[in-house]
């Protein structure tokens, strides 16, 4: 189980860098003071870059008017601690693109809202955690690539293209181990046949 400062130490020892953090929250040292700078943004990043078990969410909708344009029949209130939102749950577990539920994201009078033809609307989405325990050992070592790479240049006094590149190329490899991993763990429907196959049918 890792913390912010035990990602942030993991995060400037891809760089070679020796000196350790003691708390990334108090320390005033220069590698403190850039992981502190980066990590959110290098969290939510990754969150976003895969859709992570412990972080993807179902969740009803809180409806805000019907009737909202004349293009949608329903706008939904944005859920506050939405990253990326994956789909409106159809009840279809292996859908088929015919079978996806439009939906389109706009910005209303009090933050981002939710526009769709769908009535008691249900969505998937990745959950901004803040919480480090949740975190798996897949993520943490993916976020310590995403985090090393944004504070290279300031730690490495610019850094080479090329060590920023092996830096991004780690982090790429990371989500793809996470990739096959989450393969390994579920067991999907078959796939659906396309609607050009059911038709010669």
């Amino acid at each position: 189980m890792s913390n912010k400062t035990e990602i942030s130490n993991m995060a400037i020892s891809h760089l070679g860098v020796g000196k350790e953090i003691a708390n990334v929250e108090t320390e005033r040292s220069e590698e403190a003071l850039a992981c502190r700078r980066f990590y959110s943004i290098a969290k939510d990043a990754t969150l976003g870059d895969f859709n992570w078990s412990f972080a993807t969410v179902n969740k009803a909708l809180n409806l805000i008017e019907t009737s909202p344009s004349n293009e949608w029949a329903y706008s939904y209130r944005y859920p506050n601690d939405a990253l990326n939102v994956l789909r409106i749950m159809s009840g279809i577990r292996n859908e088929t693109n015919n079978q996806r539920i439009p939906y389109k994201i706009n910005k209303g009078s009090s933050g981002s809202v939710i526009l769709t033809d769908q009535a008691d609307c249900w969505i998937e989405y990745i959950e901004r955690i803040e919480d480090e325990t949740f975190f798996t050992p897949q993520f943490t070592m993916a976020l310590s690539f995403r985090l090393a790479y944004l504070i290279a240049p300031r730690l490495t006094k610019g850094g080479s293209q090329a060590f920023k590149t092996n830096l991004w190329n780690a982090y790429i490899i990371e989500i793809k181990r996470a990739e096959m991993k989450s393969l390994n763990e579920e067991q999907r429907d078959p796939e659906p046949e396309c609607e050009f196959l059911r038709s010669r049918s």
